[in-house]
């Protein structure tokens, strides 16, 4: 009715006004808000020379996706403002020096998000070494190509003999006949390990250079301080032709260790993208460790491996254990291991007396402080038993002795050997073995906190000395009145206990993950021993298709775990 009336009003007005109409529009999403992420509109390319810059039909093969360009522009990686964006980042192969290309339909101004000023965010990245002249870039290959080869021949000492590329081992020399090819013409291209030490300032300009690679492709890889005069790079050349291409790369620090030794620490490793999966990355930490082993270095240590970089590790420090020189030494790991299973065999539960709590679920139960198995750390007369999964002390300590490997990562290497001998048609061994697998990641994430309880009353202090006062220091632990160590430390107040239903979900994963990692390498190093002859009582279960172990598996034949 009220509009009725309404439209009664206007009818009587007299002669209709036109009606001013208030115009609408609806809002559409700001220009500025226009972004791109970093990972997908950069590319970088590896560049020999100025031809493989003009020979487009190369593109493909010389180009590489970063994997972290967000560590360059922002938590999220986004770059705003830009229709169309395409970045190139030219990188001469062996030098490192820079050039972009950036490309882009439109440039949109204004709003919330301002257009996010590429060239500087590069720039601090590449510094110096970045253009964006093409031809200068372009003219500058022969005269640092030539510096290259000359930095090489003069700063660089060889790690490793010359091997064809295709070997099993860098141990191979090219001149042996017994060398694999890995195409039907004969490879005339070698390969070779060399290292070179930071304190020469033609080294540190070049290795400034290579640190952006770190950034694109190391999760949470920052630049190394490379006037430290403890660093030292390995490099892995390809070499055709006396010229040398860099095929990988890995940065090693020298700790000292109490009282008269060093422990080397592998910081970064990296293989080019263009590269990967030729087994650089192998050769690299291969000649970490025989330089390790040859100095007198008291351990190899890594810092926070990714899962495919702990996974070559794993396989490299296995073969080592397999085929260790020293007679004695084998001999003493062998028998180790068979005693470890005959560990395992005799914790073994008869099937009818077995808890129908699944595993993971049972390590929870009657615990008050995380997921402590009962019987991971039992008592005899007043001293704690070994683990199950445990290796020997003596054994560990001459381990170390020998291989450098260090003490956490060997009794990561003596799972994986215990793994590798377990009966596959033996449910009950596998149970057990599970079992102390349990109990060990049980004891990891949810143990007390030792890390906390070692680092109590401890103090640092800075120190001077010849080099850079500002980088080094003295640790020390500083004792109360009554000549004890403090053990105690302050926390908010808040529990950081977690629920036991996330206890389980987390022991769960971390078992999983495990398993996996336990599978992926027993396959590789039983594939191994079966081209080079070591023998393993297991090697044919091991070597045999991942299609047929699954169909075994699926019909009910047993395999570890």
């Amino acid at each position: 009715m009220a509009s009725g009336g309404k439209m009664k009003a206007l009818s009587d007005a007299g002669p209709e006004e036109p009606v001013k109409r208030r115009k609408v529009a609806f809002a559409g999403v700001p220009e500025s808000v226009v972004s791109s992420n970093a990972n997908e509109c950069i590319k970088l390319l590896f560049v020999s020379s100025a031809q493989d810059m003009q020979d487009e039909s190369q593109r493909e093969e010389i180009m590489c996706d970063p994997q972290f360009a967000e560590r360059v522009f922002g938590e999220d990686g986004t770059i705003y403002g830009y229709r169309g964006l395409e970045i190139d980042l030219w990188l001469q192969s062996n030098t490192f020096h820079a050039y972009v290309d950036i490309r882009f339909t439109k440039k949109v101004e204004g709003g919330k998000n301002p257009p996010t000023d590429i060239w500087s965010k590069l720039k601090e990245v590449f510094g110096d070494s970045m253009t964006d002249d093409r031809e200068s870039f372009v003219n500058s290959f022969a005269e640092n190509s030539l510096a290259f080869e000359k930095m090489i021949k003069e700063k660089s000492e060889a790690v490793t003999k010359l091997w064809r590329i295709g070997c099993e081992s860098p141990d191979d020399p090219v001149a042996d006949n017994k060398c694999e090819v890995i195409s039907d013409e004969i490879s005339e291209k070698s390969g070779q390990i060399v290292r070179m030490e930071l304190t020469d300032p033609t080294v540190r300009a070049w290795h400034k250079r290579l640190n952006p690679l770190s950034i694109f492709y190391i999760e949470g890889a920052r630049p190394i301080e490379d006037d430290d005069p403890l660093w030292e790079v390995y490099l892995a050349l390809e070499i055709k032709d006396e010229r040398r291409k860099i095929m990988g790369f890995c940065n090693v620090y020298r700790f000292y260790h109490y009282p008269d030794s060093t422990r080397l620490r592998i910081s970064q490793i990296l293989v080019l993208p263009l590269y990967q999966g030729m087994g650089y990355g192998l050769h690299l930490l291969e000649a970490v460790n025989d330089t390790a082993v040859g100095r007198g270095c008291y351990d190899v240590t890594m810092e926070e491996p990714s899962i495919n970089l702990q996974k070559l590790r794993d396989t490299m420090d296995m073969l080592r254990l397999l085929s260790i020189p020293s007679l004695e030494l084998k001999a003493q790991v062998e028998d180790a291991i068979s005693d470890g299973i005959q560990r395992l065999h005799l914790r073994k539960v008869p099937k009818l007396s077995r808890p129908e709590v699944p595993e993971v679920e049972a390590a929870s139960a009657g615990s008050s402080n995380g997921l402590r198995g009962a019987s991971s750390h039992k008592l005899t007369n007043g001293v704690k038993e070994r683990s199950l999964l445990d290796p020997p002390k003596q054994l560990r300590e001459e381990v170390r002795n020998l291989l450098k490997i260090n003490k956490k990562q060997f009794k990561r290497c003596w799972e994986q050997l215990l793994f590798l001998h377990l009966d596959p048609q033996d449910k009950e061994l596998q149970d057990v073995f599970q079992s102390g697998l349990i109990q060990r990641l049980n004891s990891e994430l949810f143990g007390k906190d030792k890390e906390l309880e070692r680092q109590a009353g401890k103090q640092i202090f800075d120190t001077e000395n010849e080099f850079d006062s500002s980088k080094t220091f003295v640790m020390v632990r500083v004792k109360t009145k009554t000549g004890e160590v403090p053990t105690s430390f302050e926390t908010d107040g808040r529990s950081t206990e977690p629920a036991a239903e996330d206890k389980v979900k987390a022991l769960q994963e971390s078992l999983s993950e495990r398993e996996e990692d336990l599978y992926g390498v027993a396959r590789d190093v039983a594939r191994h021993c079966q081209r080079v002859g070591i023998a393993i009582p297991t090697i044919e279960h091991w070597t045999k298709p991942e299609a047929q172990n699954a169909e075994e598996n699926s019909s009910g034949s047993s395999s570890p775990m």
